[in-house]
This record gives C-alpha cells, structure tokens and sequence, in this order.
C-alpha cells in the first residue's frame, strides 16, 4: 500500500505561491489595508477553487488513482479533508470579504475613496450574488457531513448538489479573477484544475458517477449471526473478480443509495460474493427485516488496496466486524501460495459474538496461522505491547484501536513495523 500523499499540502503551497509570485510581479508588496484586503480575497479564492476541483475529481471515484493514493477509502479520506479545508477556505474568504465593516465600525481603517465612472458591470454583479449564494450553500453542505446524526440517505442525496455548487463557484472565480492572472502560472494552474473540475461535475450531473463499475445480481442466502451481524451471499451475473481484502458499493435498495462492505470471501471465478454486515446504523439495524433472498441487488467495485502478502514477518487486528477481509484473505489462493509467518489477534467482546469463529480457527490452523482471541467481557485488551516484532501490522477495526496501536508500535523507534489500515470512515 503506498503512503499517503501529502496532497492538500501541496494543493494549498502550490496554489498559494504562484499567486503570491503572480502578485508580487504585478504589483508588488500592499501598502496598506485595502491592498492586503483585495490580495487575500483573491489568494483565498484561488486556493478555495483549486481545493474544490480536487475534491471534485475524487468525488467522481477515478481508478487510476487508486493505486497512488492507496485506494478508494483513502481517497474518500482525503475528499473528506478536502472538503473540510474548503469550508474554512470558504470561511476565510467571505469573512476578509466582510471585513470593512469591523475595520470601518472600529475606526482601524480610512474610508477608501472610489474613483469615479462608469456604471456595474452586470455580469460581474452576477457572478459576485451567484459566489455568495453558493458559498452559503457549501458552507452548510460542510456542517451537515460532518453531523454523524444526518441519515445516510439524506446525506447522500444532500451531497449530490456538490456539483452545480462548484460549477457555481467556477463561474464566480472566472469572471472575477483579474484578467492579467491568467495569463500567469497561477492562471495556467487554475484553468486546468477548473476545466478538470467542471468537466467532473458535469459527469456527475449525468449521473455517471461509478455506472462503469456496477454489476447486477441477486441475494441467495441470508444468515442472522450473533451480536446483531448479518451474512449475505449474492450471486452476480456478471463480476469482473476482486482481491482478497477489497470492498465493494453494495445497493440493496434505490432510495438508500451504495453503502460500502468489504467483501468477505475470496474470488473463485464463480461470480459469488460474500457480505458480513454488522448493524452500526439506522439502515444496517433495518437491514435483517427488508432483506430478502431473491432481491435485486447493485454491487459496484472492486475497491481498495487492503491486499495480503506474504514473506514478511506480520500481525494482524481484526477488532468485531473488522475480522471480514481478514476471512477473504484466509480463503485467497495468494496467501495459500505465500510462505506465512503470522500472528492473528481477532479483538470481540465475548466469543460468542465472534463472526465465522469456527471458519477462521481452521483456516488459520491450515495456513499456519498463530491465532489469538482477545475477549474484552473476559477482562482482555489488546496493546501495542502485546504483539510480537514483526515488519508489518495490518489493522481492520475501530478507529479507536487502531490509533491506539498506531501510536504504540511507533514508540519502538527503529523496530517500529509498517502499519497498514483501511481508512473507512467515508462519511
């Protein structure tokens, strides 16, 4: 899996100093404050479009990123970040806009005197009332992600007006930025991150988002498992084959959209899926009564780059439902054709709750696996301490664990092994 990339960084370094470079050329250093207003409107607006034309790439799921971002739940991480930093940049942007009225009120500033002539443009007065509207817009899109109390369902269709928001704020930018930015690399930059953006948000518009990558089939068995989990097997009619330890956009139902599950079987050429689902949610909760075998469902992927190999020295940490792609890797050809030196610590409250115990004790017995069951109701908890030297973790479970572990493996310095984790947080 490769690292993450520090790509907000350098959208936000990259964009920022061609701007300041553009600026400084043209105009040299701001004299006073209505100078270093006019340059800050501009340099936020600037870096505000290039961060929502990233977001709005990553929003339309491209594959070949997958690969250098490691993939599609991190990439989903990052649109996450992204669309935080837009909220602030957004924030930023009208709050120097507005902020004359403080410094006037304040007497902090002179009033600035208006040269004469000429009457407003109405297309400027156009694109200055459709940023505001559309700022507003985003900025209560941002609130409302963040708000895990937001149905699902309601997110997900909220989140659709991302598109004509940021063509929006397209036009808005491209009206106002000065004409002679353009023609600097700032312009350049921007023009391409613009016509990237806008040609994303028209293929959203389409509703083309994904279409590429979805298969149809339908649910064969259903499965009630102990501590409110639910197996599901679904046989596609079609399925292009997935790794072991990918996930895939499951839609069992239309007006509930995708939710994302890691498949829990291996491939084996015979187009069948497996889902363990564990109900966290109000839709999962719902999930057992609505389910039926028969049901049409839409499975779009694969994704992700949660991948076993073999050779190193590894542990794995499942902790509750986290244990799924650790089941498809223990039925991969992959691993049974790998040379196996691995500790397997599978994290449940009791082992009665522990999905596919059986399955998993004789798959590990038969790879070689040394498994450890820890059982927080019998007084157990796994730490950083408790596993063994080895060069990689791979980690699938609660986040609170996870950084847990993280932070205690990076205290053996040196010997601190390489920590991979899905990041499923999609929301």
């Amino acid at each position: 899996m490769n690292p993450r990339l520090p790509v907000l960084s350098l959208l936000l370094f990259a964009s920022g100093a061609l701007y300041a470079a553009a600026s400084l050329w043209q105009n040299g250093l701001p004299a006073n404050y209505w100078q270093w207003r006019h340059e800050l409107v501009l340099l936020s607006g600037v870096q505000l479009m290039a961060v929502m034309s990233a977001a709005m790439l990553l929003a339309t799921r491209p594959r070949w990123l997958e690969p250098l971002l490691g993939g599609l739940d991190r990439l989903y991480a990052l649109h996450k970040r992204l669309g935080i930093a837009a909220g602030l940049l957004l924030a930023a942007h009208w709050l120097i806009k507005l902020s004359p009225k403080l410094m006037l009120a304040l007497a902090w500033v002179a009033p600035r005197i208006k040269s004469g002539g000429g009457g407003k443009d109405p297309l400027v007065s156009l694109a200055k009332d459709v940023g505001e509207w559309a700022a507003w817009a985003v900025l209560a899109m941002v609130i409302l992600a963040l708000l895990r109390a937001v149905p699902y369902r309601f997110w997900r269709k909220l989140h659709q007006l991302f598109a004509p928001l940021y063509l929006a704020g397209a036009f808005h930018g491209l009206i106002l930025m000065p004409a002679e930015m353009w023609a600097q690399p700032v312009g350049w930059l921007l023009a391409a991150l613009m016509l990237i953006g806008s040609g994303c948000a028209l293929y959203s518009l389409a509703g083309r988002i994904g279409k590429r990558q979805q298969y149809a089939g339908r649910v064969q068995s259903i499965e009630a498992l102990p501590a409110g989990q639910l197996e599901v097997i679904c046989q596609m009619k079609a399925w292009p084959g997935h790794h072991a330890g990918q996930f895939a956009l499951v839609n069992f139902a239309a007006h509930e959209g995708a939710h994302p599950f890691t498949i829990a079987s291996a491939d084996h050429g015979d187009g069948q899926l497996r889902f363990i689902i564990k109900a966290l949610g109000d839709y999962t909760r719902r999930l057992p009564a609505e389910l039926q075998i028969g049901q049409a469902v839409i499975v779009e992927g694969p994704y992700g780059r949660f991948q076993p190999r073999g050779g190193a020295r590894q542990a794995w940490v499942a902790g509750g439902i986290g244990v799924t792609p650790f089941l498809a890797w223990l039925q991969s050809q992959e691993l049974a054709d790998s040379q196996l030196d691995v500790d397997f610590y599978y994290c449940v409250r009791s082992r009665g709750e522990a999905a596919r115990l059986e399955e998993v004790r004789q798959a590990c017995h038969q790879h070689g696996v040394r498994l450890h069951l820890i059982e927080s109701e019998a007084g157990a908890r796994l730490e950083a301490g408790m596993l063994p030297e080895v060069d990689e973790v791979w980690f699938c479970g609660p986040q609170g664990l996870g950084e847990a572990l993280r932070r205690g493996l990076k205290q053996r310095g040196a010997q601190a092994p390489v920590f991979h984790h899905e990041a499923f947080a999609m929301r």
